[in-house]
């Protein structure tokens, strides 16, 4: 893949007059609407459309795999990709509760998956407990992911003893 410098890039917008620079933008826009979903995320940051349509990516990789594998990239995609366009904290955060919740969800609706799954749904508990902590939301989420966390411990593999010791060691000060 080429790669151009930021310098090369900054030169170029330098040349280019404010109307040429708006167009520029609106084309990009345009052809590749994760920009158009940053903009709105930007301009609007507490409406849910965004993080709604990522959340449907994700519920849809629980919901049409009932009991097969499930396509671990997608879901991890769905994620980053939020995590690009959104600016918004708390969305970026929930999104990511949003997934552990339905893994959860998923194993207790069709029993003991195996050792990947629950290795990725750890994973991304992790990354979210971690981020929010970093981001200082603790208040807003120490609720659901106790919640996320007691009803887990009815699943195998040491998953549950696994989402216990993550949430002792991110949010186990708020019990206190």
């Amino acid at each position: 893949m080429l790669k151009l410098r930021n310098s090369t890039i900054k030169k170029h917008l330098n040349n280019l007059t404010r109307e040429e620079l708006q167009s520029e933008i609106l084309n990009l826009a345009i052809k590749y609407p994760i920009i158009q979903e940053h903009y709105y995320s930007v301009l609007f940051p507490d409406q849910e459309e965004v993080l709604d349509k990522y959340k449907k990516i994700i519920e849809k990789e629980f919901s049409n795999h009932k009991g097969e594998i499930l396509r671990y990239p997608i879901v991890k995609q769905a994620i980053m990709d939020f995590s690009n366009v959104s600016t918004n904290k708390e969305q970026i955060a929930e999104l990511m509760i949003f997934t552990v919740e339905c893994g959860v969800d998923f194993t207790l609706s069709f029993g003991d998956i195996d050792e990947k799954f629950y290795r990725t749904i750890s994973s991304i508990f992790e990354q979210a407990l971690k981020y929010i902590v970093d981001n200082q939301l603790e208040e807003e989420f120490v609720d659901t992911c106790d919640e996320l966390t007691w009803s887990s411990q009815k699943i195998g593999w040491g998953f549950g003893d696994g989402m216990t010791e993550l949430y002792s060691e991110y949010l186990g000060h708020m019990d206190e």
